[in-house]
């Protein structure tokens, strides 16, 4: 009878194989990390630049609210509301539209209200359209009649959109 015998082979080379498998493991692990950390800091500068823009588009408003506020009789709402205001802020050149939109109410009463419409202006003399308005507010200013001419006495934020 013959007996086969085996040759042993050992465990040579083994811990090279297992040194192979760590390497790719880390270097997975490794290259998700970095994909996860770059995507963030992508989006990070998407959404500083979107805030700075809409903040940009807010103080504009801010600022034509005031100065339609301070228009003299008939006052808001009745008189052109003016325009358009533009200012550089936050690196962006913003642009607001006002239209007027007085109604009367059940009352009879007039209703001063004025739709101010924001958005980065990219040329000169262009309007903000539906598709480039960053922020849409409509405001009511109440008038009080005074001798010769009606002042604002109180401003009421009807509306205020931001969009993105």
């Amino acid at each position: 009878m013959m007996t086969w015998r085996r040759a042993s082979r050992g465990e040579r080379g083994a811990s090279l194989i297992l040194a192979i498998v760590f390497m790719v493991v880390v270097g997975g692990v490794s290259l998700i990390t970095l994909s996860y950390i770059t995507n963030g800091t992508n989006q990070r500068r998407l959404l500083e630049q979107a805030r700075n823009r809409e903040y940009a588009a807010d103080g504009t408003i801010e600022q034509a609210i005031a100065r339609v506020r301070a228009l003299p009789a008939p006052g808001a709402g009745v008189k052109s509301c003016g325009g358009p205001d533009t200012q550089t802020l936050n690196g962006f050149n913003i642009r607001v539209d006002c239209q007027n939109a007085s109604t009367f109410t059940t009352r009879g009463l007039l209703q001063r209200n004025v739709i101010f419409t924001a958005c980065e202006a990219r040329s000169a003399g262009a309007h903000c359209s539906d598709g480039s308005t960053v922020v849409r507010a409509q405001v009511n200013f109440k008038t009080t009649p005074g001798p010769g001419q009606s002042t604002v006495t109180r401003t009421y934020v009807q509306s205020w959109s931001v969009n993105r």
